[in-house]
């Protein structure tokens, strides 16, 4: 059997050089895409490596040349099948292999194990550990030195962090939305407390949340308690009519009702809403809890909305965060809060790139 590796920008190009050189009968038997080149392998270029393997001790086909060939011998259907059965066990051991290989020059690495381990992709985990020493080669000391480089590289991904930037002059406007049951209106109450409590700012709330009328009704107690008026809104000139009355606040906070990312029509509603005004600060609030394959899509569907921000609700309730590090390496975007409980108006604190990235490294 001759097996080979094949490296090419896409996967297209990667299968004209496997039929170039190994001809149609090959059979691909693994395939990955890594970056190359960028900086510490960030933001390199995608390539696609495939690897193929032609079962005959025959020569490559060249291109344009016709070489006879010999009618096999004849084979009964128990042969067949054994050579089948050989094929698919050998295919399956040199997969098993390969998925045994090490993904970056870093053989073993406790700490690639322990980016994985979090959830983060491997990737993502071979790109921050590349070029570090192995923990297993260093001993004492060393070892916190190679973790704080390692940190400092997390640090660096997380890009910014940014919370609400309320001035004493002027009105700022901002957005929360997302998918349903990630804590949009407990976060919301949480940003009004504190702005209108701790900073002492003039707040108004308004609630565009009138799918669930216990929204509006925890909405409405949160506003007693703090003494700030809140309003209801149906319709996007509602809402208009709204921000005008509280033109004279400091700061105006929207709860938006919870939407299916799936559910363009809903979209599509959210999306006119919040072009009443396009000075809207709009956070995209997502659940630290969420699978990354599903958070992606939440972040792929809910950019019709252009949201400025990320805001990360219920970290306390993740087993890691390794979601948070997954979505700001394809999408960065500043991120504004993190949440961690349910307590009004304390459990929500701004993100810190630092605490992130030591709750990512921790074991």
């Amino acid at each position: 059997m001759k097996v080979k590796l094949f490296t090419a920008h896409n996967m297209a190009e990667a299968m004209v050089q496997v039929k170039q050189d190994l001809g149609r009968d090959a059979v691909i038997l693994h395939t990955r895409r890594f970056r190359k080149g960028g900086i510490l392998g960030f933001f390199g270029k995608e390539m696609v490596e495939v690897m193929a393997a032609l079962d005959s001790p025959a020569a490559a086909p060249v291109p344009g040349k016709r070489i006879p060939i010999a009618a096999p011998p004849a084979a009964d259907d128990t042969q067949v099948t054994a050579l089948q059965l050989e094929m698919s066990t050998l295919r399956k051991m040199m997969e098993q292999m390969l998925c045994q290989l090490p993904r970056t020059g870093n053989s073993s690495s406790p700490l690639l194990d322990l980016l994985i381990k979090n959830d983060i992709e491997p990737l993502i985990a071979a790109n921050l550990v590349k070029g570090l020493p192995d923990d297993q080669s260093i001993a004492g000391s060393e070892q916190d030195i190679v973790r704080k480089l390692l940190i400092d590289r997390i640090i660096n991904c997380l890009q910014k962090t940014d919370g609400i930037k309320v001035s004493s002059t002027g009105c700022k406007t901002v957005a929360l939305i997302g998918p349903t049951g990630v804590g949009k209106t407990t976060t919301v109450a949480k940003l009004a407390a504190n702005f209108a409590l701790k900073e002492g700012y003039k707040v108004a709330l308004i609630t565009a949340d009138t799918y669930r009328i216990a929204a509006v009704e925890q909405l409405k107690i949160y506003g007693d308690i703090i003494g700030i008026p809140i309003d209801i809104v149906y319709s996007p000139d509602e809402l208009k009519a709204a921000l005008y009355r509280h033109s004279d606040k400091n700061l105006v906070l929207i709860d938006t009702a919870g939407r299916s990312p799936s559910n363009h029509y809903q979209l599509a509603e959210l999306q006119a809403l919040l072009a009443v005004d396009p000075y809207i600060e709009t956070h995209l609030v997502i659940s630290t809890s969420t699978k990354y394959k599903d958070a992606l899509e939440i972040v792929n569907k809910f950019s019709v909305c252009s949201p400025q921000k990320f805001l990360f609700t219920k970290v306390d309730e993740a087993s890691n965060i390794g979601t948070i590090l997954n979505l700001l390496y394809h999408f960065p975007t500043t991120v504004s809060y993190m949440t961690t409980g349910q307590s009004v108006p304390d459990d929500i604190e701004l993100a810190s790139s630092t605490k992130l990235a030591n709750m990512i490294l921790r074991d």
